[in-house]
């Protein structure tokens, strides 16, 4: 037994009625969304590189001429086109002669801290309004006399254009030109922090449970993502970013698991879902928060500082029953079972889940015993211990008879009455098996009583007995261990270790014991092997997919909030449309169309010439469409494919190989340089890629969540690659 359907059907019964469970599942999701993709995606916009070129000489700077004039003087440029890190050659002491007769020349006297500084300041000479444009004409005169047809590297810093960012850090830190590789490369190490956060996380989330992990994540979190508001200097916020970076996937994934394991299983298609559109809906909100402020220290801020209320979820989420069965604690699992339905005005009576679990074996077997009473031709009951002795008289006879050739003329006398013999026969034998099970039944419940009576009057001396041997057999080691459990348990689970003691006992007799795995075991099986491999390249696929989509923004064309905006809301029906999908075709067809039609989407934008940018973003956007959609349906197979017992940590190695993926989006989307085509192209083709080796995966749809590392090996190992999902009103 693997507690499978048995944690099925206790989570329909504390779900059945009210709102509560409701609540926490939106909590969840919202956890595992909002707060991260405001982490992820806040760099597009506080990384931002504005229209940039180099900056006038100083004699030119302060005289107050039109930017565009001074840019189209001292900058070379084609069409309105202009280059951002050259810029043409010009003496200042000749600039300065040429300038006499136009410029004054002040000296102005700054304070800074205790310091005073002394600069010289050119201005034009004051002149009437009619004279204005004659003196703008002899300026620009005198300039191009002595500009030169040679260019050298910015000299004088940059001007960054204000049309859509104020500040970020990119003209903070003046990031460009030698220097442009630095936003790449800050992106590429926050995914580098995400790798190694993503493999201890899901380990811990394994071997301590769900709940801790979250907490701990959430209470590091925060206040690294407050504190890389407050950088002083670039390298101190690449720092901060890479700490951040190490709960990104983690937080993403863990409440997303803790809620596919409370729901039950008619509600586990939403999660993806759910999950999924409150992440495109937060980055909606992302790119309106990034138009109000267009400025990075204020945006990180506004991102960040709110989700201090999340400290609150250590009052509010359970930990998972599922991963606490499988660690051997069915008490404890009960227990959140319990107070979940009691939050939604349900009772359920202690030892319920007991109760339903030898329900279920006790269904099973009487299945399995009439199974074996109908497909045994000799009359007997397969693995009936106690088979009266005339049974096998009856056989032996029975198998000499067929050893001698038959007398026809006497079968045809006979056969009538031995057919009727051997009828009443197996009637008789079925009648004594049902009542001898039935009279074992209420000796096992009269003897349960007795043995529970004794096991209770008996708990207090036994605890006492395994104490004191305790004491001098476990080692220190073990002893360490024993104890940090007990505080993980008090301070996260919420549990007294008075409560663990009495329901030590249920545990034993009721579990498989402690259902230890590591992600070794993902290569000790095959069938599981398989499908990890598959999952993996799916999840790289997809990984470089949606992200270089996202941080490709700027690259589309068009203003960079608004393509953002649009990007975030065409996710949001991609959603609704993945659910009802699912739903009805199963998780891996349409995994498969989705990747697909969305590659195809991408590749096609190859054929659409840069002068047409709306046609590219549409393209773009309908493969953002699917690649959401793709998603939303990859996270809940990638939930039902993998065992209980391995999940968080198979994942977790899951998305450390596509983390690696994830270092060359920034690359990636630095190719629009050479044509605003290519990244999309690389895009499709990983996108149709990764949509064939999909249908090599089982379907889940309608099928129990595996629990254990057998269920796991033996879910989906004859499946038809070309079968498809047949529809529920069919069964």
């Amino acid at each position: 037994m693997t507690w499978t359907k048995e944690l099925d059907e206790a989570a329909v019964l504390a779900t059945k009625t009210g709102y509560w469970h409701v609540v926490l599942f939106y909590l969840l999701c919202g956890l595992a969304a909002i707060p991260t993709s405001f982490l992820v995606f806040s760099q597009v916009f506080t990384n931002a590189t504005p229209e940039h070129w180099c900056a006038p000489p100083p004699e030119l700077d302060h005289l107050g001429l039109p930017d565009q004039l001074l840019r189209s003087l001292t900058v070379p440029g084609e069409q309105g086109t202009y280059e951002s890190c050259i810029a043409y050659d010009i003496d200042r002491k000749e600039l300065r002669e040429v300038l006499r007769d136009f410029i004054v020349e002040r000296t102005v006297t700054t304070k800074e801290g205790n310091a005073f500084h002394t600069l010289q300041i050119y201005q034009l000479v004051d002149v009437s309004d009619e004279r204005q444009k004659e003196l703008m004409s002899n300026v620009t005169s005198a300039v191009l006399s002595v500009r030169r047809n040679t260019t050298s590297p910015c000299a004088n810093g940059w001007r960054f254009s204000t049309e859509q960012y104020q500040d970020t850090l990119v003209t903070d830190f003046s990031l460009v030109c030698d220097m442009d590789w630095l936003p790449r490369m800050c992106n590429t190490l926050f995914w580098v922090g995400s790798i190694f956060g993503n493999l201890f996380f899901g380990w811990m989330s394994d071997r301590y449970g769900r709940r801790p992990t979250i907490l701990l994540m959430v209470f590091l979190e925060v206040p690294l993502a407050i504190a890389s508001s407050f950088a002083t200097s670039f390298w101190t916020y690449v720092g901060l970013r890479v700490a951040g970076g190490l709960f990104f996937p983690a937080l993403y994934q863990l409440p997303f698991i803790l809620a596919l394991e409370l729901m039950p299983p008619g509600q586990r298609n939403h999660t993806g879902i759910v999950v999924g559109m409150l992440f495109a809906s937060g980055m909606c909100l992302l790119s309106l928060l990034a138009y109000a402020v267009q400025d990075w220290y204020h945006l990180s801020l506004v991102t960040t500082l709110p989700f201090i209320l999340l400290y609150g979820y250590y009052w509010l989420i359970p930990e998972s029953p599922r991963w606490l069965v499988g660690r051997g604690r069915i008490a404890e699992a009960e227990k959140v079972l319990r107070n979940l339905a009691r939050k939604n005005g349900i009772i359920l009576e202690r030892g319920f889940l007991l109760e339903l679990h030898k329900k279920i074996k006790e269904e099973e077997e009487e299945i399995q015993e009439e199974l074996a009473t109908m497909s045994n031709m000799n009359g007997h009951i397969a693995g009936y211990t106690e088979v009266p002795e005339k049974d096998e008289a009856l056989d032996r006879r029975i198998s000499n008879m067929l050893t001698f050739k038959p007398d026809l003329t006497r079968i045809s006398e006979t056969e009538e009455t031995n057919k009727n013999n051997l009828e009443k026969i197996i009637a008789l034998e079925v009648a004594e098996i049902v009542n001898k099970k039935s009279r074992l039944k209420r000796e096992d419940k009269e003897e349960d009583r007795e043995q529970n009576i004794t096991e209770t009057t008996n708990l207090n001396t036994e605890h006492q007995q395994k104490a004191t041997q305790t004491e001098f057999s476990k080692s220190p080691a073990s002893t360490l261990r024993r104890k940090s459990l007990q505080l993980v348990s008090k301070i996260f689970i919420q549990e007294d270790v008075e409560d663990v003691i009495e329901n030590k006992r249920m545990d034993d007799q009721n579990s498989e014991g402690d259902c230890k795995a590591s992600p070794l075991d993902v290569f000790r099986y095959p069938n599981i092997r398989k499908k990890f491999f598959i999952l993996t390249f799916d999840w790289v696929a997809l990984g470089v997919v949606y992200n270089s989509m996202s941080y490709n923004t700027p690259n589309l064309g068009v203003n960079d909030y608004l393509a953002f905006f649009i990007g975030g809301a065409v996710e949001i029906p991609s959603y609704f449309i993945a659910w009802r999908c699912m739903e009805r075709f199963g998780r891996r067809w349409v995994l498969c169309i989705f990747m697909c039609v969305g590659g195809v989407a991408c590749i096609s934008c190859v054929l659409v010439p840069e002068s047409w940018p709306w046609i590219t973003v549409s393209l773009s956007m309908l493969g953002r469409l699917f690649a959401a959609s793709s998603f939303a349906v990859f996270y809940v197979l990638i939930g039902e494919l993998l065992p209980t017992v391995l999940r968080a940590q198979a994942m977790g190695a899951a998305s450390f190989i596509s983390g690696l993926g994830l270092l060359a989006c920034p690359y990636i989307v630095h190719l629009a340089v050479y044509s605003r085509a290519l990244p999309l192209t690389i895009m499709g083709v990983l996108s149709v890629m990764g949509g064939i080796t999909s249908l090599f995966l089982p379907e889940t749809l309608n099928q129990p969540l595996p629990q254990t590392l057998g269920d796991g090996e033996t879910f989906g190992r004859d499946f038809k690659i070309f079968s498809c999902v047949e529809r529920q009103s069919e069964k």
